[in-house]
Parts: C-alpha cells; structure tokens; sequence
C-alpha cells in the first residue's frame, strides 16, 4: 500500500500518521511538506522507531523538493494518482485544495488506469471546511470515481465519532436517543499553573474550536449555540483518573465546536449532542477575556511565561443515555480511554496520529463508504475500534437508570 501523508516535522501530526503506518506491513509511506526542513527532521526521527519488516520510509516526492499545495495546485492531480491514499495533515484551510486534487487525479485517469483508486482522509475539525468537502458535487464525483473521500478521521472529531456510532448501535432505534455528549481533552499533568493547558497542536485549530460557535443537537433538532459556555465541573475520578495525589482533580468542561458536521447526520436521532472540551478550571475563564485575534500570541507569551512539562495526557469520554436494546430500560453507558505522551509523541498525536493511520488503512483497503463522508459515517466503527484495539484501551461502564 502506498500512502502520501501531507505534513511533516518532529511534532507535527502527520509524522504520528508515518510512525504507526510504518509499523503496517507493506507500508510504503513518503512524506511532503512546503518546508523540506520539517520533513528531513521527521525522516531523521522516523528512522529511529520501529518498523515493520515490509514497510518503507520514503523522503519527498519524485521531481518536487517542497510540496506547496498552492502554488503547486495544478500539478497535485498528476502526483497524487501515484498513491492509494493521500492523508491531510496540514492546516485545515488547505484540505479543500488538496481533496479536490484527489477527485481530479481519479476523474482524469486513462481508462486503463480505472482500477488504480486514490483516497483521501484529514484530520478536518473545522466545521465550515468540512462542509465544503461533503458538499453534495463532491459525494456525487467521488461515488463516480468510486473512492472514499473522508474528513474529519483522528481524535476528535474521529475515533470519539466511532465510539459514538457504536454506542448508538446499543440503544432502541424505535426512539431517539436521549443524550450524547463526548467530554474530550488533551492535559498536562501540572494543573496548577497557568496557563492551565499547553500547545499540544496547531494553535489555529485550537482557536477555532473555541470561538466558533459550536453545531450541536438540542431537542433533536441542528443548533449553533455560542461558543464556549462552561458547564459544571467534573472530578478526575470520574474518569477513572488519579495524579498521584489524595487530592482530587477537577476538570472544566465548555462546550466546543468539536462535532464537526456530526450533528447533520445524527439530527432526529440524538435529542441532546454535545462535544464538551476538557481543561483545568482557570483556562477557559482567560480564553473569554482575550480576543479572538489576540488569542494565539497571548497564549505564545503565557506559554513561555509560565512553561508547562512535558508530560501531558488525552482524555476521552462518550456517554449515551437513551432506552437499552438490550433491556429496554433507560440506560446510561460510557466509554472511556486514556492516553499517556511517551519520549516520542506526545498526547494529541498518538491518539489522533495513529488513529488516522489506522483509518487510512481501512479507506485504502476500500472498506469506507464511497463519497465523501466524515469518518463517523464512512467508516463502520466495529471496523475502526478493531483496528485502534492494539493501541488503546477503550472500555464501557453500564448504569441502569429510573
């Protein structure tokens, strides 16, 4: 299997998505970044981790020192139809251009090259481009290429999607869901410094998950609600998490727009959906008094102000509410999962690195939906927690309710 990951350097999520390809057999994986630095220094790290027997690393792409996906936009189709899957992992802005290219590379093959397919996944989280990928011409051009075109596929959105959509599979689908709500965060352990958080991805990501207003479900119908509203705070223990300290950890929730463009295909069959993102008490409240177009400097400056360690962990829980298929009685299950960042990555790429990776698998061995599609709907998620099982431990708790 061929795959193109667009993205590079020694913390950059595209080199996450390398790594755990690497470790597939049969993995021939290049790399291609605008800054040729950047994907030398990821070679150089990558050649460190383990690999499989069969895999190979790549460096760059033939005839193209540095791949800038818009000056070099016409030529993207040609070097794309040599791969069976392209995976964003740059900026969420340029995934429109490079989707397209993947439609195009398909559209314009000889007809003796029709069997030959390139997919497309990203790691998406931005609602507004998201929705300029799963447009209706795009869905109609790549089901008539017949390939898989999918958003939105690493932590959240992504895994967090397909550990909904089983949840879901759980419940009596003669009536709606009552409740869906993700709490979802990436931490350091250190939670009593500000800035009560640290640069774990792309700043730009993270200011649009705060101050766009987020898509949500309320009363079963599509909502935009303003961003950030805090909710009540949860303990650590309820995520079975403990700091090694008798004192307990408390976390603020608010919700984000994180969802993405699930609320679209959930809508009637969730009443109540929410993304809820996950950080110490303190931060959020600093987030409301800083204006967006302040917010990724400010946030640079409090950073080197008050540095922040190293170790950091990603915390994901998904609860359902609704009456069990099981047992027809109102029912609450959660699924939760911890990762820890080790010396090699840290807690925002492994869970949304390797997921990706594994998604990429799955699209490329044809097992998604043809179209365009997030990743909660192209991909089945038995499919997907199979796939991750190796990686993470994702475990449920049942509680039946009045």
């Amino acid at each position: 299997m061929k795959y193109l990951v667009l993205g590079a350097g020694t913390d950059a999520m595209g080199t996450a998505i390398a790594a755990r390809l690497l470790k597939e057999k049969n993995s021939h994986v290049y790399m291609a970044d605008q800054n040729t630095e950047k994907v030398g220094k990821a070679f150089e790290k990558l050649t460190r981790l383990p690999k499989s027997e069969w895999s190979e690393l790549h460096f760059g792409l033939t005839g193209c020192d540095g791949l800038d996906v818009v000056q070099q936009r016409k030529m993207l189709p040609v070097l794309f139809k040599n791969f069976d899957i392209v995976i964003s992992a740059i900026p969420a802005s340029f995934n429109p251009i490079v989707a397209e290219a993947v439609i195009l590379a398909n559209e314009t093959r000889p007809f003796w090259e029709k069997n030959n397919l390139t997919h497309y996944l990203d790691l998406g989280g931005v609602l507004d481009i998201t929705k300029k990928i799963i447009h209706w011409d795009m869905v109609r051009r790549a089901e008539a290429c017949g390939i898989s075109v999918v958003t939105d596929g690493g932590f959240g959105p992504g895994l967090d999607d397909s550990i909904s959509m089983r949840l879901l599979r759980q419940f009596d689908d003669a009536e709606p869901l009552e409740s869906l709500i993700i709490e979802i965060g990436c931490l350091p352990y250190n939670y009593i410094v500000p800035p009560f958080y640290t640069k774990l991805f792309n700043l730009k990501g993270v200011e649009e998950m705060y101050y766009n207003p987020p898509l949500v479900l309320c009363g079963g119908k599509l909502k935009k609600i303003p961003p950030l509203a805090i909710c009540k705070q949860v303990s650590s223990r309820e995520f079975d998490l403990f700091f090694g300290t008798p004192e307990i950890v408390m976390f603020e929730p608010a919700i984000t727009d994180g969802l993405c463009a699930m609320p679209y295909f959930l809508e009637g069959r969730v009443l109540k959906y929410q993304e809820r993102t996950l950080r110490y008490p303190g931060h959020f409240a600093w987030v409301n008094k800083t204006p967006r177009k302040n917010f990724i400097p400010a946030f640079e400056k409090m950073l080197a102000e008050y540095p922040v360690e190293n170790d950091n962990i990603a915390i994901l829980r998904v609860t359902a509410i609704g009456k069990s298929a099981e047992t027809s009685r109102r029912t609450k299950i959660e699924a939760l999962m911890h990762v820890r960042s080790d010396k090699d990555f840290n807690s925002m790429q492994i869970p949304t690195g390797f997921t990706a990776a594994l998604m990429a698998k799955l699209i490329a061995e044809g097992k998604a939906r043809r179209g365009a599609y997030p990743a909660g709907i192209a991909l089945d998620p038995e499919d997907v927690l199979d796939a991750v099982k190796k990686d993470f431990y994702i475990y449920e708790r049942t509680t039946p309710l009045k």
